[in-house]
C-alpha cells in the first residue's frame, strides 16, 4: 500500500478490521468500535495514530503489521474485553514507536524480540540497520497510583535492556495509555508526570538505554527524549 493517499486513525481500523462495527462510546463496548467513531479533530492523539499507520503503510510493514494487530486482538468485536483492547492499543503503540523510528533514525524493520516469539505473537523490537540501532516499543497501562506507575517505568527499562542486543543505538520507546479524561493524566497533568519522568531518567540510565517518553500515540510530539 505504498504511495497511498494519508487516512485518520478511524479508515486506518475499517481496513484493518473490516468485521467490528461503529460502536458507541460506552465502556462495555469494543474498543476498536468506538474508536472508529472519533476522528483527528481537536483530538492530537488519533490525528498522529492515523500518522503512524500512514508510516507502516509507506514502508511496506502494512500486510505484516495488520497479521499482528488481528492476531493481538481477533478480527472479530470483544465486547469490552479489556484484556484484549489493552493488548491492541499496545500494539498500536509499536506503529507508533516505528513511525517515530523512521523519522528520527532512518528505515527500521520489525524483528521478534524473545526466543519463541514471532512477528504475530509476543514482543517485538525495531531495528535500523544503518545505524546499528534498535528501539524497544513500550507502553504504561493504567495503575491506581503514581506509585504503580513509576515501578511499571522501571520494568519497561529491565525490559529494554534484555530484549535489544548490543548495538551503538538501543532506545525505549515509551507510550502512556488513552483514556478520554487523557489531557488530566500522566504527559499532561505536570504534578502527574515529573515523578514518572524522573523514575524514567533513573531507569533508563541504569539500563543503559536511551528513551523516548511520549502521551499517548503522540510519536510527532514527545514529552522528552534522550538517546
Amino acid at each position: 500500500m505504498t504511495g497511498m493517499t494519508p487516512m485518520e486513525m478511524a479508515p486506518w481500523l475499517d481496513h484493518y478490521f473490516p468485521a467490528i462495527r461503529r460502536a458507541g462510546l460506552g465502556g462495555d463496548a469494543c474498543w476498536i468500535g468506538r474508536m472508529k467513531n472519533l476522528n483527528a479533530e481537536h483530538n492530537p492523539p488519533f490525528y498522529w495514530l492515523g500518522r503512524a499507520l500512514d508510516v507502516i503503510a509507506e514502508a511496506g510493514e502494512d500486510a505484516a503489521y495488520g497479521r499482528r494487530l488481528v492476531a493481538t486482538h481477533g478480527a472479530n468485536p470483544c465486547n469490552g474485553d479489556g484484556d484484549r483492547d489493552d493488548r491492541i492499543q499496545g500494539v498500536l503503540s509499536e506503529a507508533c514507536a516505528f513511525a517515530w523510528t523512521v523519522a528520527h533514525l532512518g528505515p527500521a524493520r520489525f524483528e521478534a524480540a524473545a526466543e519463541g516469539a514471532t512477528l504475530e505473537r509476543g514482543p517485538v523490537r525495531l531495528h535500523v540497520p544503518a545505524h546499528d540501532a534498535y528501539v524497544s516499543p513500550g507502553r504504561l497501562q493504567p495503575r491506581p497510583t503514581i506509585g504503580a506507575v513509576v515501578r511499571a517505568v522501571a520494568e519497561q527499562a529491565a525490559h529494554a535492556a534484555s530484549t535489544l542486543p548490543p548495538a551503538r543505538g538501543r532506545i525505549l520507546y515509551l507510550d502512556t495509555w488513552q483514556e478520554q479524561r487523557y489531557a488530566h493524566n500522566v504527559g499532561y497533568h505536570l504534578e502527574m508526570t515529573e515523578p514518572v519522568l524522573a523514575a524514567l531518567r533513573h531507569s533508563a540510565a541504569e539500563a543503559q538505554v536511551g528513551y523516548v517518553f511520549t502521551r499517548p500515540f503522540q510519536w510527532g510530539n514527545p514529552v522528552e527524549a534522550r538517546y
